[in-house]
Formats: C-alpha cells, sequence, structure tokens
C-alpha cells in the first residue's frame, strides 16, 4: 500500500461486531442450512473510550479482506460471539464469499438438542438477528469528513466468526464482540477514491464536543455521543478510583454530582489517602531510623525460628521443603537472642515492638493484651500472626510428605468457582477421504463431543489455643494439631479417590450416559481371571482397542499403572518384571508376554478382594480428575481470634472435587 501518505501510531481496538442479515428463503431444514449476508462495507460510527470518534468503513476490495478463517470451513457459527466453552458452538461457517456489494456466507446448524432447538426458532422466524465478528488491522483516512468526524477505511480487516444474537447490534454502536483488542495502524490523510489513492489534506480527528453553527443531524447526534462518552468515562473512572482509594460511597456520589473532574478528583483523593496512612510518632517523640532489617521483621524471624525449634518440627519442614520447595520454604533456623523464649516472653516482645508499655501487666494481661491488641501500625499485633506462620508452615510440611498414590493415575485440574464444571471430550475426523473421480472434496461434519462434569466442595476443620495454653508455655498444643490437619487434608483426597472408584461394587460412579464408570457397554470391563500374564494381557487387549468417541479412530492405549488389593502386589510385581511367562510352570519357559507394561503398580489397603484397575497414563487418557478451585492445590488457612473461645482459632479447608470425566483409559477385572 504505497503512497504519500502520514502513518499515525499504532493503536489497539477493541475486538468488534457487526449488523448482519438472514436470508429466510434460503432456509434447508435437510441440510440444516441458511444463507445470510454479514457484511455491506456501510459506513459505522466508532470509538470514544480509547479515541475520538470517527466513521469506519469496511473496505469490500478482496485484496484488503482475510478471508482465510471465514473460507476454511471450519470458522465457527456462535452463541452470541462467546467463545469460552465447545457448547458456544451451534454451527460452522460452511462457504463464505466477497461480492462488489456485500458478503455473503452459508451456515450449518450442529445436531443435537442445542442445534435442533436453534434451527427450530430460524425456521419459526424467532431468530432473526445475526452479527460478524472481526479484527481490524489498518486503517487509512479518506475524503468525506465532515470536519468534525473524520471517515476511515478498514484496508486491512479479518472477519473470524459469525454469530446468532438475541438483539441485532446497531449499525452505530459499538459492542466487543470478545475480550480483547487488536493492534491496528491508523494512516491519516490518503484519499482513496476510485481504488486509485491520491495525497489529499484531510482534517485531523477533532475532539471537540461543540456543534458547528451549520451541523447537520448527524453531526448532532456524533456530538451527542462523544460527549456522552466522555460523561459516561468519567463517572467510571471516579468510581473505580475511588474505591481503589479508600474513599466512602457518599463522597464518591457527591463527587459525581459536583462536576468535579476526574484528574481533580484523583488528586484529592490521593491525598486524603496519604493523610490517613501517615503513622503517628511514639508518644514520647523519640523516632528511632533504622537501615537493613525491620524490628517487627527481625521478630518475626527469630520468633518463628525459635518455636520451630521448641516443637521438634525441623526435620519435618526440612523434608516438607526437599519433597515441594513450592510449598514449603526452609526459612532461618537461628533464632538469635529470641533463643529460650517462652510464650509468654514472646507476647511481651510482640507487644513492646508495638510501643506498648508492658511493665506491671501480668501474664494474664500480657497474652490477652497479645492476642488482641491493635494499633495503627498493623491491624493486630505480630504475635498471633507469627503462630500462625509456624502452624501454617507445619501444615504444609505434613501435607507434602504424606504419602498419597492418586496422583499416579489421576489427572490433577482446575476449576473456577463450585457450579457444575463441564469436560467435553471431542471425538476425531477418522482418515481423510478418497476424491472421486472427478476430483472433489467432500464436506466431513465436526463430531459431536461426550460430556461428563464435576463439582467442587470444601472440606475444612477449625483448631484453636487457649490463652491459658499459652501461658502454659504448652506448644504441643496446636503444633501437633497442625501436623495432623495436614496430614488429614492430603489424605482427604486419597480417600475421596478410592471412594469413587467402590461406588457401585467397584464398578465407580454413573456416567452421564445412565451407565457405571467400568461397564460391558463401555468395552472396559474384562472377563473376571485370577491375576497372570494371559489375563493382564486380555486386560491390555480391552483397553488398546478402545474407539474414540465418533467411532472414528482407534486410540490404541497403553496401561501404564496398575493398581490393585495390597494382597497381591507381591505377584503383580512378579509379573511385571519377570523374565519368563508367569503362568508357565513347567520347565519350558517361554519370554514374559507383559513385561514391563506397567510404570507403576499400586497396591493398597483401599481397595478389598480381587478386583483389579488398569489405568493409562492420566497425561494421554485421564480417566480421574481431582480438581481445585482457582488451581489452589494445598490447604487454606484463615485466623480469627476467638469469640467462642478465649484464645485464636485457624480455619482450615481445601476447596476440590473428584470426578470421573472418560471411561477409555481405563479398565477392570473382577478376578477370582
Amino acid at each position: 500500500m504505497a503512497g504519500q501518505n502520514k502513518r499515525g501510531a499504532t493503536r489497539d481496538v477493541p475486538l468488534l461486531d457487526l449488523r448482519a442479515t438472514f436470508e429466510p428463503a434460503t432456509l434447508n431444514v435437510d441440510k440444516r442450512t441458511v444463507d445470510l449476508v454479514w457484511t455491506t462495507g456501510a459506513a459505522v460510527l466508532r470509538g470514544g473510550l480509547w479515541s475520538d470518534p470517527y466513521y469506519e468503513e469496511l473496505s469490500l476490495d478482496p485484496k484488503h479482506v482475510r478471508m482465510e478463517r471465514l473460507q476454511s470451513g471450519a470458522a465457527p457459527l456462535l452463541n452470541s460471539h462467546s467463545s469460552y466453552d465447545v457448547s458456544d458452538v451451534l454451527g460452522v461457517v460452511e462457504t463464505a464469499s466477497l461480492g462488489k456489494k456485500n458478503g455473503t456466507a452459508t451456515v450449518r446448524f450442529a445436531k443435537g438438542p442445542v442445534g435442533d432447538d436453534v434451527l427450530a426458532k430460524v425456521q419459526d422466524g424467532i431468530l432473526r438477528n445475526v452479527s460478524v465478528g472481526y479484527r481490524t488491522y489498518e486503517m487509512q483516512q479518506v475524503k468525506g469528513g465532515d470536519g468534525t468526524i473524520a471517515r476511515f477505511m478498514a484496508t486491512d480487516w479479518e472477519p473470524y466468526e459469525i454469530s446468532l444474537v438475541p438483539i441485532g447490534a446497531d449499525a452505530g454502536a459499538v459492542t466487543r464482540s470478545a475480550t480483547g483488542t487488536t493492534p491496528c495502524v491508523f494512516i491519516q490523510e490518503r484519499a482513496m477514491e476510485n481504488e486509485n489513492p491520491s495525497p489529499t489534506t484531510a482534517p485531523a480527528v477533532a475532539p471537540t464536543t461543540t456543534a458547528p453553527a451549520t451541523a447537520s443531524s448527524e453531526q448532532l447526534r456524533a456530538v451527542e455521543r462523544a460527549a456522552e462518552t466522555r460523561a459516561v468515562e468519567r463517572v467510571l473512572g471516579i468510581q473505580r478510583r475511588g474505591a481503589a482509594l479508600g474513599q466512602t460511597a457518599e463522597q464518591i456520589q457527591q463527587a459525581i454530582a459536583s462536576g468535579e473532574s476526574l484528574a481533580e478528583f484523583t488528586a484529592r483523593a490521593v491525598d486524603e489517602r496519604a493523610a490517613k496512612d501517615t503513622l503517628p510518632l511514639k508518644p514520647s517523640g523519640d523516632v528511632h531510623i533504622q537501615g537493613g532489617e525491620d524490628r517487627r521483621d527481625k521478630l518475626a524471624r527469630g520468633m518463628g525460628a525459635w518455636l520451630i525449634q521448641r516443637s521438634g518440627q525441623q526435620q519435618l519442614i526440612a523434608a516438607g521443603a526437599e519433597k515441594a520447595p513450592h510449598l514449603v520454604a526452609k526459612g532461618d533456623t537461628d533464632p538469635g537472642e529470641f533463643r529460650g523464649m517462652t510464650l509468654v516472653d514472646m507476647a511481651r516482645a510482640s507487644l513492646e515492638a508495638a510501643n506498648i508499655r508492658t511493665a506491671g501487666m501480668s501474664r494474664n494481661d500480657l497474652v490477652g493484651k497479645a492476642l488482641t491488641m491493635r494499633s495503627a501500625v498493623a491491624s493486630t499485633s505480630d504475635f498471633p500472626n507469627i503462630l500462625e506462620n509456624i502452624l501454617y508452615k507445619v501444615l504444609l510440611a505434613q501435607y507434602a510428605i504424606t504419602p498419597d498414590t492418586w496422583k499416579q493415575f489421576c489427572k490433577i485440574g482446575s476449576v473456577s468457582d463450585f457450579r457444575t464444571n463441564k469436560r467435553y471430550r471431542l471425538g476425531t475426523f477418522g482418515s481423510l477421504s478418497a476424491l472421486n473421480e472427478l476430483g472433489e472434496f467432500t464436506n466431513k461434519s465436526i463430531p459431536d463431543a461426550e460430556k461428563q462434569s464435576l463439582t467442587a466442595s470444601t472440606k475444612g476443620n477449625i483448631i484453636g489455643i487457649s490463652r491459658q495454653a499459652i501461658i502454659n508455655d504448652d506448644m504441643g498444643a496446636f503444633d501437633t494439631l497442625a501436623a495432623m490437619l495436614g496430614r488429614a487434608a492430603a489424605l482427604s483426597q486419597e480417600v475421596d479417590v478410592y471412594a469413587l472408584l467402590a461406588q457401585n461394587a467397584g464398578l465407580g460412579p454413573t456416567m452421564t450416559d445412565g451407565n457405571t464408570l467400568f461397564h460391558a457397554s463401555h468395552n472396559n470391563l474384562t472377563t473376571g481371571a485370577a491375576i497372570g500374564s494371559a489375563a493382564i494381557d486380555a486386560d491390555r487387549v480391552a483397553m488398546g482397542s478402545q474407539k474414540d468417541p465418533s467411532g472414528n479412530e482407534v486410540l490404541a492405549l497403553i496401561p501404564a499403572v496398575l493398581v490393585l488389593p495390597i494382597g497381591l502386589g507381591g505377584t503383580a510385581r512378579q509379573i511385571n518384571n519377570g523374565q519368563y511367562d508367569f503362568d508357565v510352570t513347567s520347565k519350558f519357559q517361554i519370554p514374559n508376554r507383559v513385561g514391563g507394561l506397567f510404570k507403576a503398580i499400586i497396591d493398597t489397603p483401599r481397595i478389598t478382594g480381587t478386583r483389579r484397575y488398569l489405568f493409562a497414563d492420566p497425561g494421554v487418557a485421564p480417566t480421574i480428575e481431582v480438581a481445585y478451585v482457582e488451581g489452589q492445590a494445598q490447604p487454606f488457612m484463615d485466623q480469627h481470634l476467638g469469640f467462642r473461645t478465649d484464645g485464636i482459632e485457624w480455619k482450615v479447608r481445601m476447596d476440590y472435587g473428584v470426578a470421573a470425566i472418560d471411561f477409555r483409559g481405563a479398565v477392570t477385572n473382577a478376578g477370582v
């Protein structure tokens, strides 16, 4: 796009959508298709929040439109521009073309309840509104500006999806079709007449909100919209910055009503916040300026080191840090001047570090004040926070070293909340189709997806330490409980996974198709046979013969983990590690047909009887998923100064869920 022009700065512009229209007469119910017009290139008023308003035209020149996505045969037909879940896909854009006056496309609706419902609403004329999502990469200023609102033409843009929407976008409205922006180059002062650009001097975008004396009705509307945009921007800015700077709701509302500008409000709110956050001097006026480590930091570090030594948990924390350094920090092991302190001594030192005089206080008063004192320096005194830090470190260390087995055959996932979260498994297209003698390519349907669900819940307990225990210097009152809770947090997941397997007499939970995880219709329930080389090989064949959800492709999965009762573990290892076939007892030996098949053999007392389970690598074909809310795969601790009890309480919880998400990566055999 050479020529004399003035290239403007690259701006991040929002992803946009534009009104499109159905052609109802083209609806083909049998083929589940309908035609639509997705663009006419008409001018639309854009801008506002990130720039001055301008008119945008979409060039229909094929050289200016990136049609690859829309013409690929795989561009999606979405539900209201939503692209966060596969359930948002209502169909596919089968074909798309660009003409001199408009762009047209043929879309096909997906099969299934959702697709059938949408198709019926289109046929009945209930769903009428369509919108196209697109990105702009380059805009060139063209003639036609009215002196107030500039006019730009998109000379490099890309449509990438078409959506059914409940309300059609107004032709002059900016609606973001997805979260995100696209870098776009704005080229000013260039004409686009008859596809033969020549230099011109077009007026720059004018940020005025005052209409000219001879303004047209469209100019007046544009000016009004620009003014409204700036007003909304001011109100939202005051609300956001006011909340961040600690302004009350009344102060924020008063600033909005008074007409105070965003800049004026921000400056005033920052000054007020700074005045609030200024720390008062000590009553004596004796101010000490220290370099290096702060006194309170030194206190927390030294007391923490001494508490760990006193509790006898150094080895536990060191083991936890070695196994899970992302969870447990070794920390400083030298208590320094705090060595030999009792819990009451630590309470006194915490108060004095906060400039609280302790002379004349009884042991009972010292501890009570240290647990409940509030000051301008800290929300509470350091004492309960130091106790909590050590408690949490012990808990995490025990959590990290508690042995578990479920991680070897389960997937570790994440969910965003406690609602029912869907887990989808898509089918495949299989192999490519052969061309007929005319060399024509044939369409392939998008395979339907299977859906399972997973719901997280909360598990936890409360532990506490009383004021009497602190006065009695009873370290065992809380560090032992912390270790026990850490172990309980780790074991709860182990227990839940095996409880899931134990449902329905060892056949696992009921899936969305109404069958148990292990079921004859799932082809993962083999004929009962005592463990041996031939029996394991039959289980292997059953797993390797599984097909994908669409039935187009054999998955050829390989068992990686064997889970079985503890009494069968020795035999299982003989079979897996033996050089010769376990089933042959005569002197004529043959090579072991399943030697080294399993990477891990888990024999556990949590499974009884003779039933065994074979799992594929969970990274390849997961069967069971343990998902943590927001990915927090460790216990969470919250502190509360006791109201029901005279002391401190700590709440420990874990937010997670366990569910079977697919049956193809596992096989079970009841044994004999």
